[in-house]
């Protein structure tokens, strides 16, 4: 029995447009968190609008509600940025281990948890998802190979001679019944 390998460049493509989506995404997100601690602007800006709403009368409500989404923000942004982050490395790991032959199973795994942590249905998610189901179910055909043992050599020389022989004979004397043989 012999295995062929199966070529896993499909599974490794996807996996690194993941990883370079995720990176990108990691960027985007640190770059959001800074802009958004930077731009007094914004802040003043937000304010001004939660002031013109009827409903909040109270200044220090403005200030207060300011406050809780500036740390949420920075909060979820950090959360966010390391889950990206443990994703690509989960994923780094599964084309890694596409490289050994017979560990599709297990980068599958892997491919799984990157896109657990990249996002339930995010486009990165999804192709990690994609890339696992292509580990999963892309299996090696099988080739049997024929081995020859001693008794086989010895049952097919014993063939050759049985046929080489029925052949030797010579088919135009005569048979056991004493009448030659006619082609037709």
């Amino acid at each position: 029995m012999h295995q062929e390998t199966v070529n896993r460049a499909g599974e490794k493509v996807l996996g690194i447009i993941g990883i370079v989506f995720n990176i990108l995404f990691i960027g985007l997100m640190g770059f959001a968190m800074v802009s958004y601690s930077n731009a007094p602007e914004f802040r003043q800006y937000m304010e001004e609008e939660m002031m013109a709403d009827p409903t909040i009368t109270n200044p220090e409500e403005v200030e207060m509600i300011m406050n809780v989404m500036s740390s949420g923000f920075g909060i979820v942004g950090w959360v966010v940025i390391a889950l990206l982050a443990l994703s690509t490395l989960l994923a780094v790991i599964a084309i890694i281990s596409l490289r050994k032959k017979g560990n599709a199973s297990t980068a599958g795994v892997f491919f799984i948890l990157a896109g657990l942590f990249a996002g339930l249905l995010s486009l990165t998610s999804i192709l990690f998802y994609v890339a696992a189901i292509m580990c999963f179910v892309r299996k090696p055909r099988v080739q049997q190979t024929q081995t020859l043992r001693d008794d086989d050599f010895k049952y097919q020389e014993d063939e050759f001679q049985r046929k080489e022989d029925s052949f030797n004979n010579d088919t135009t004397t005569q048979k056991d019944n004493d009448t030659p043989y006619r082609p037709l």
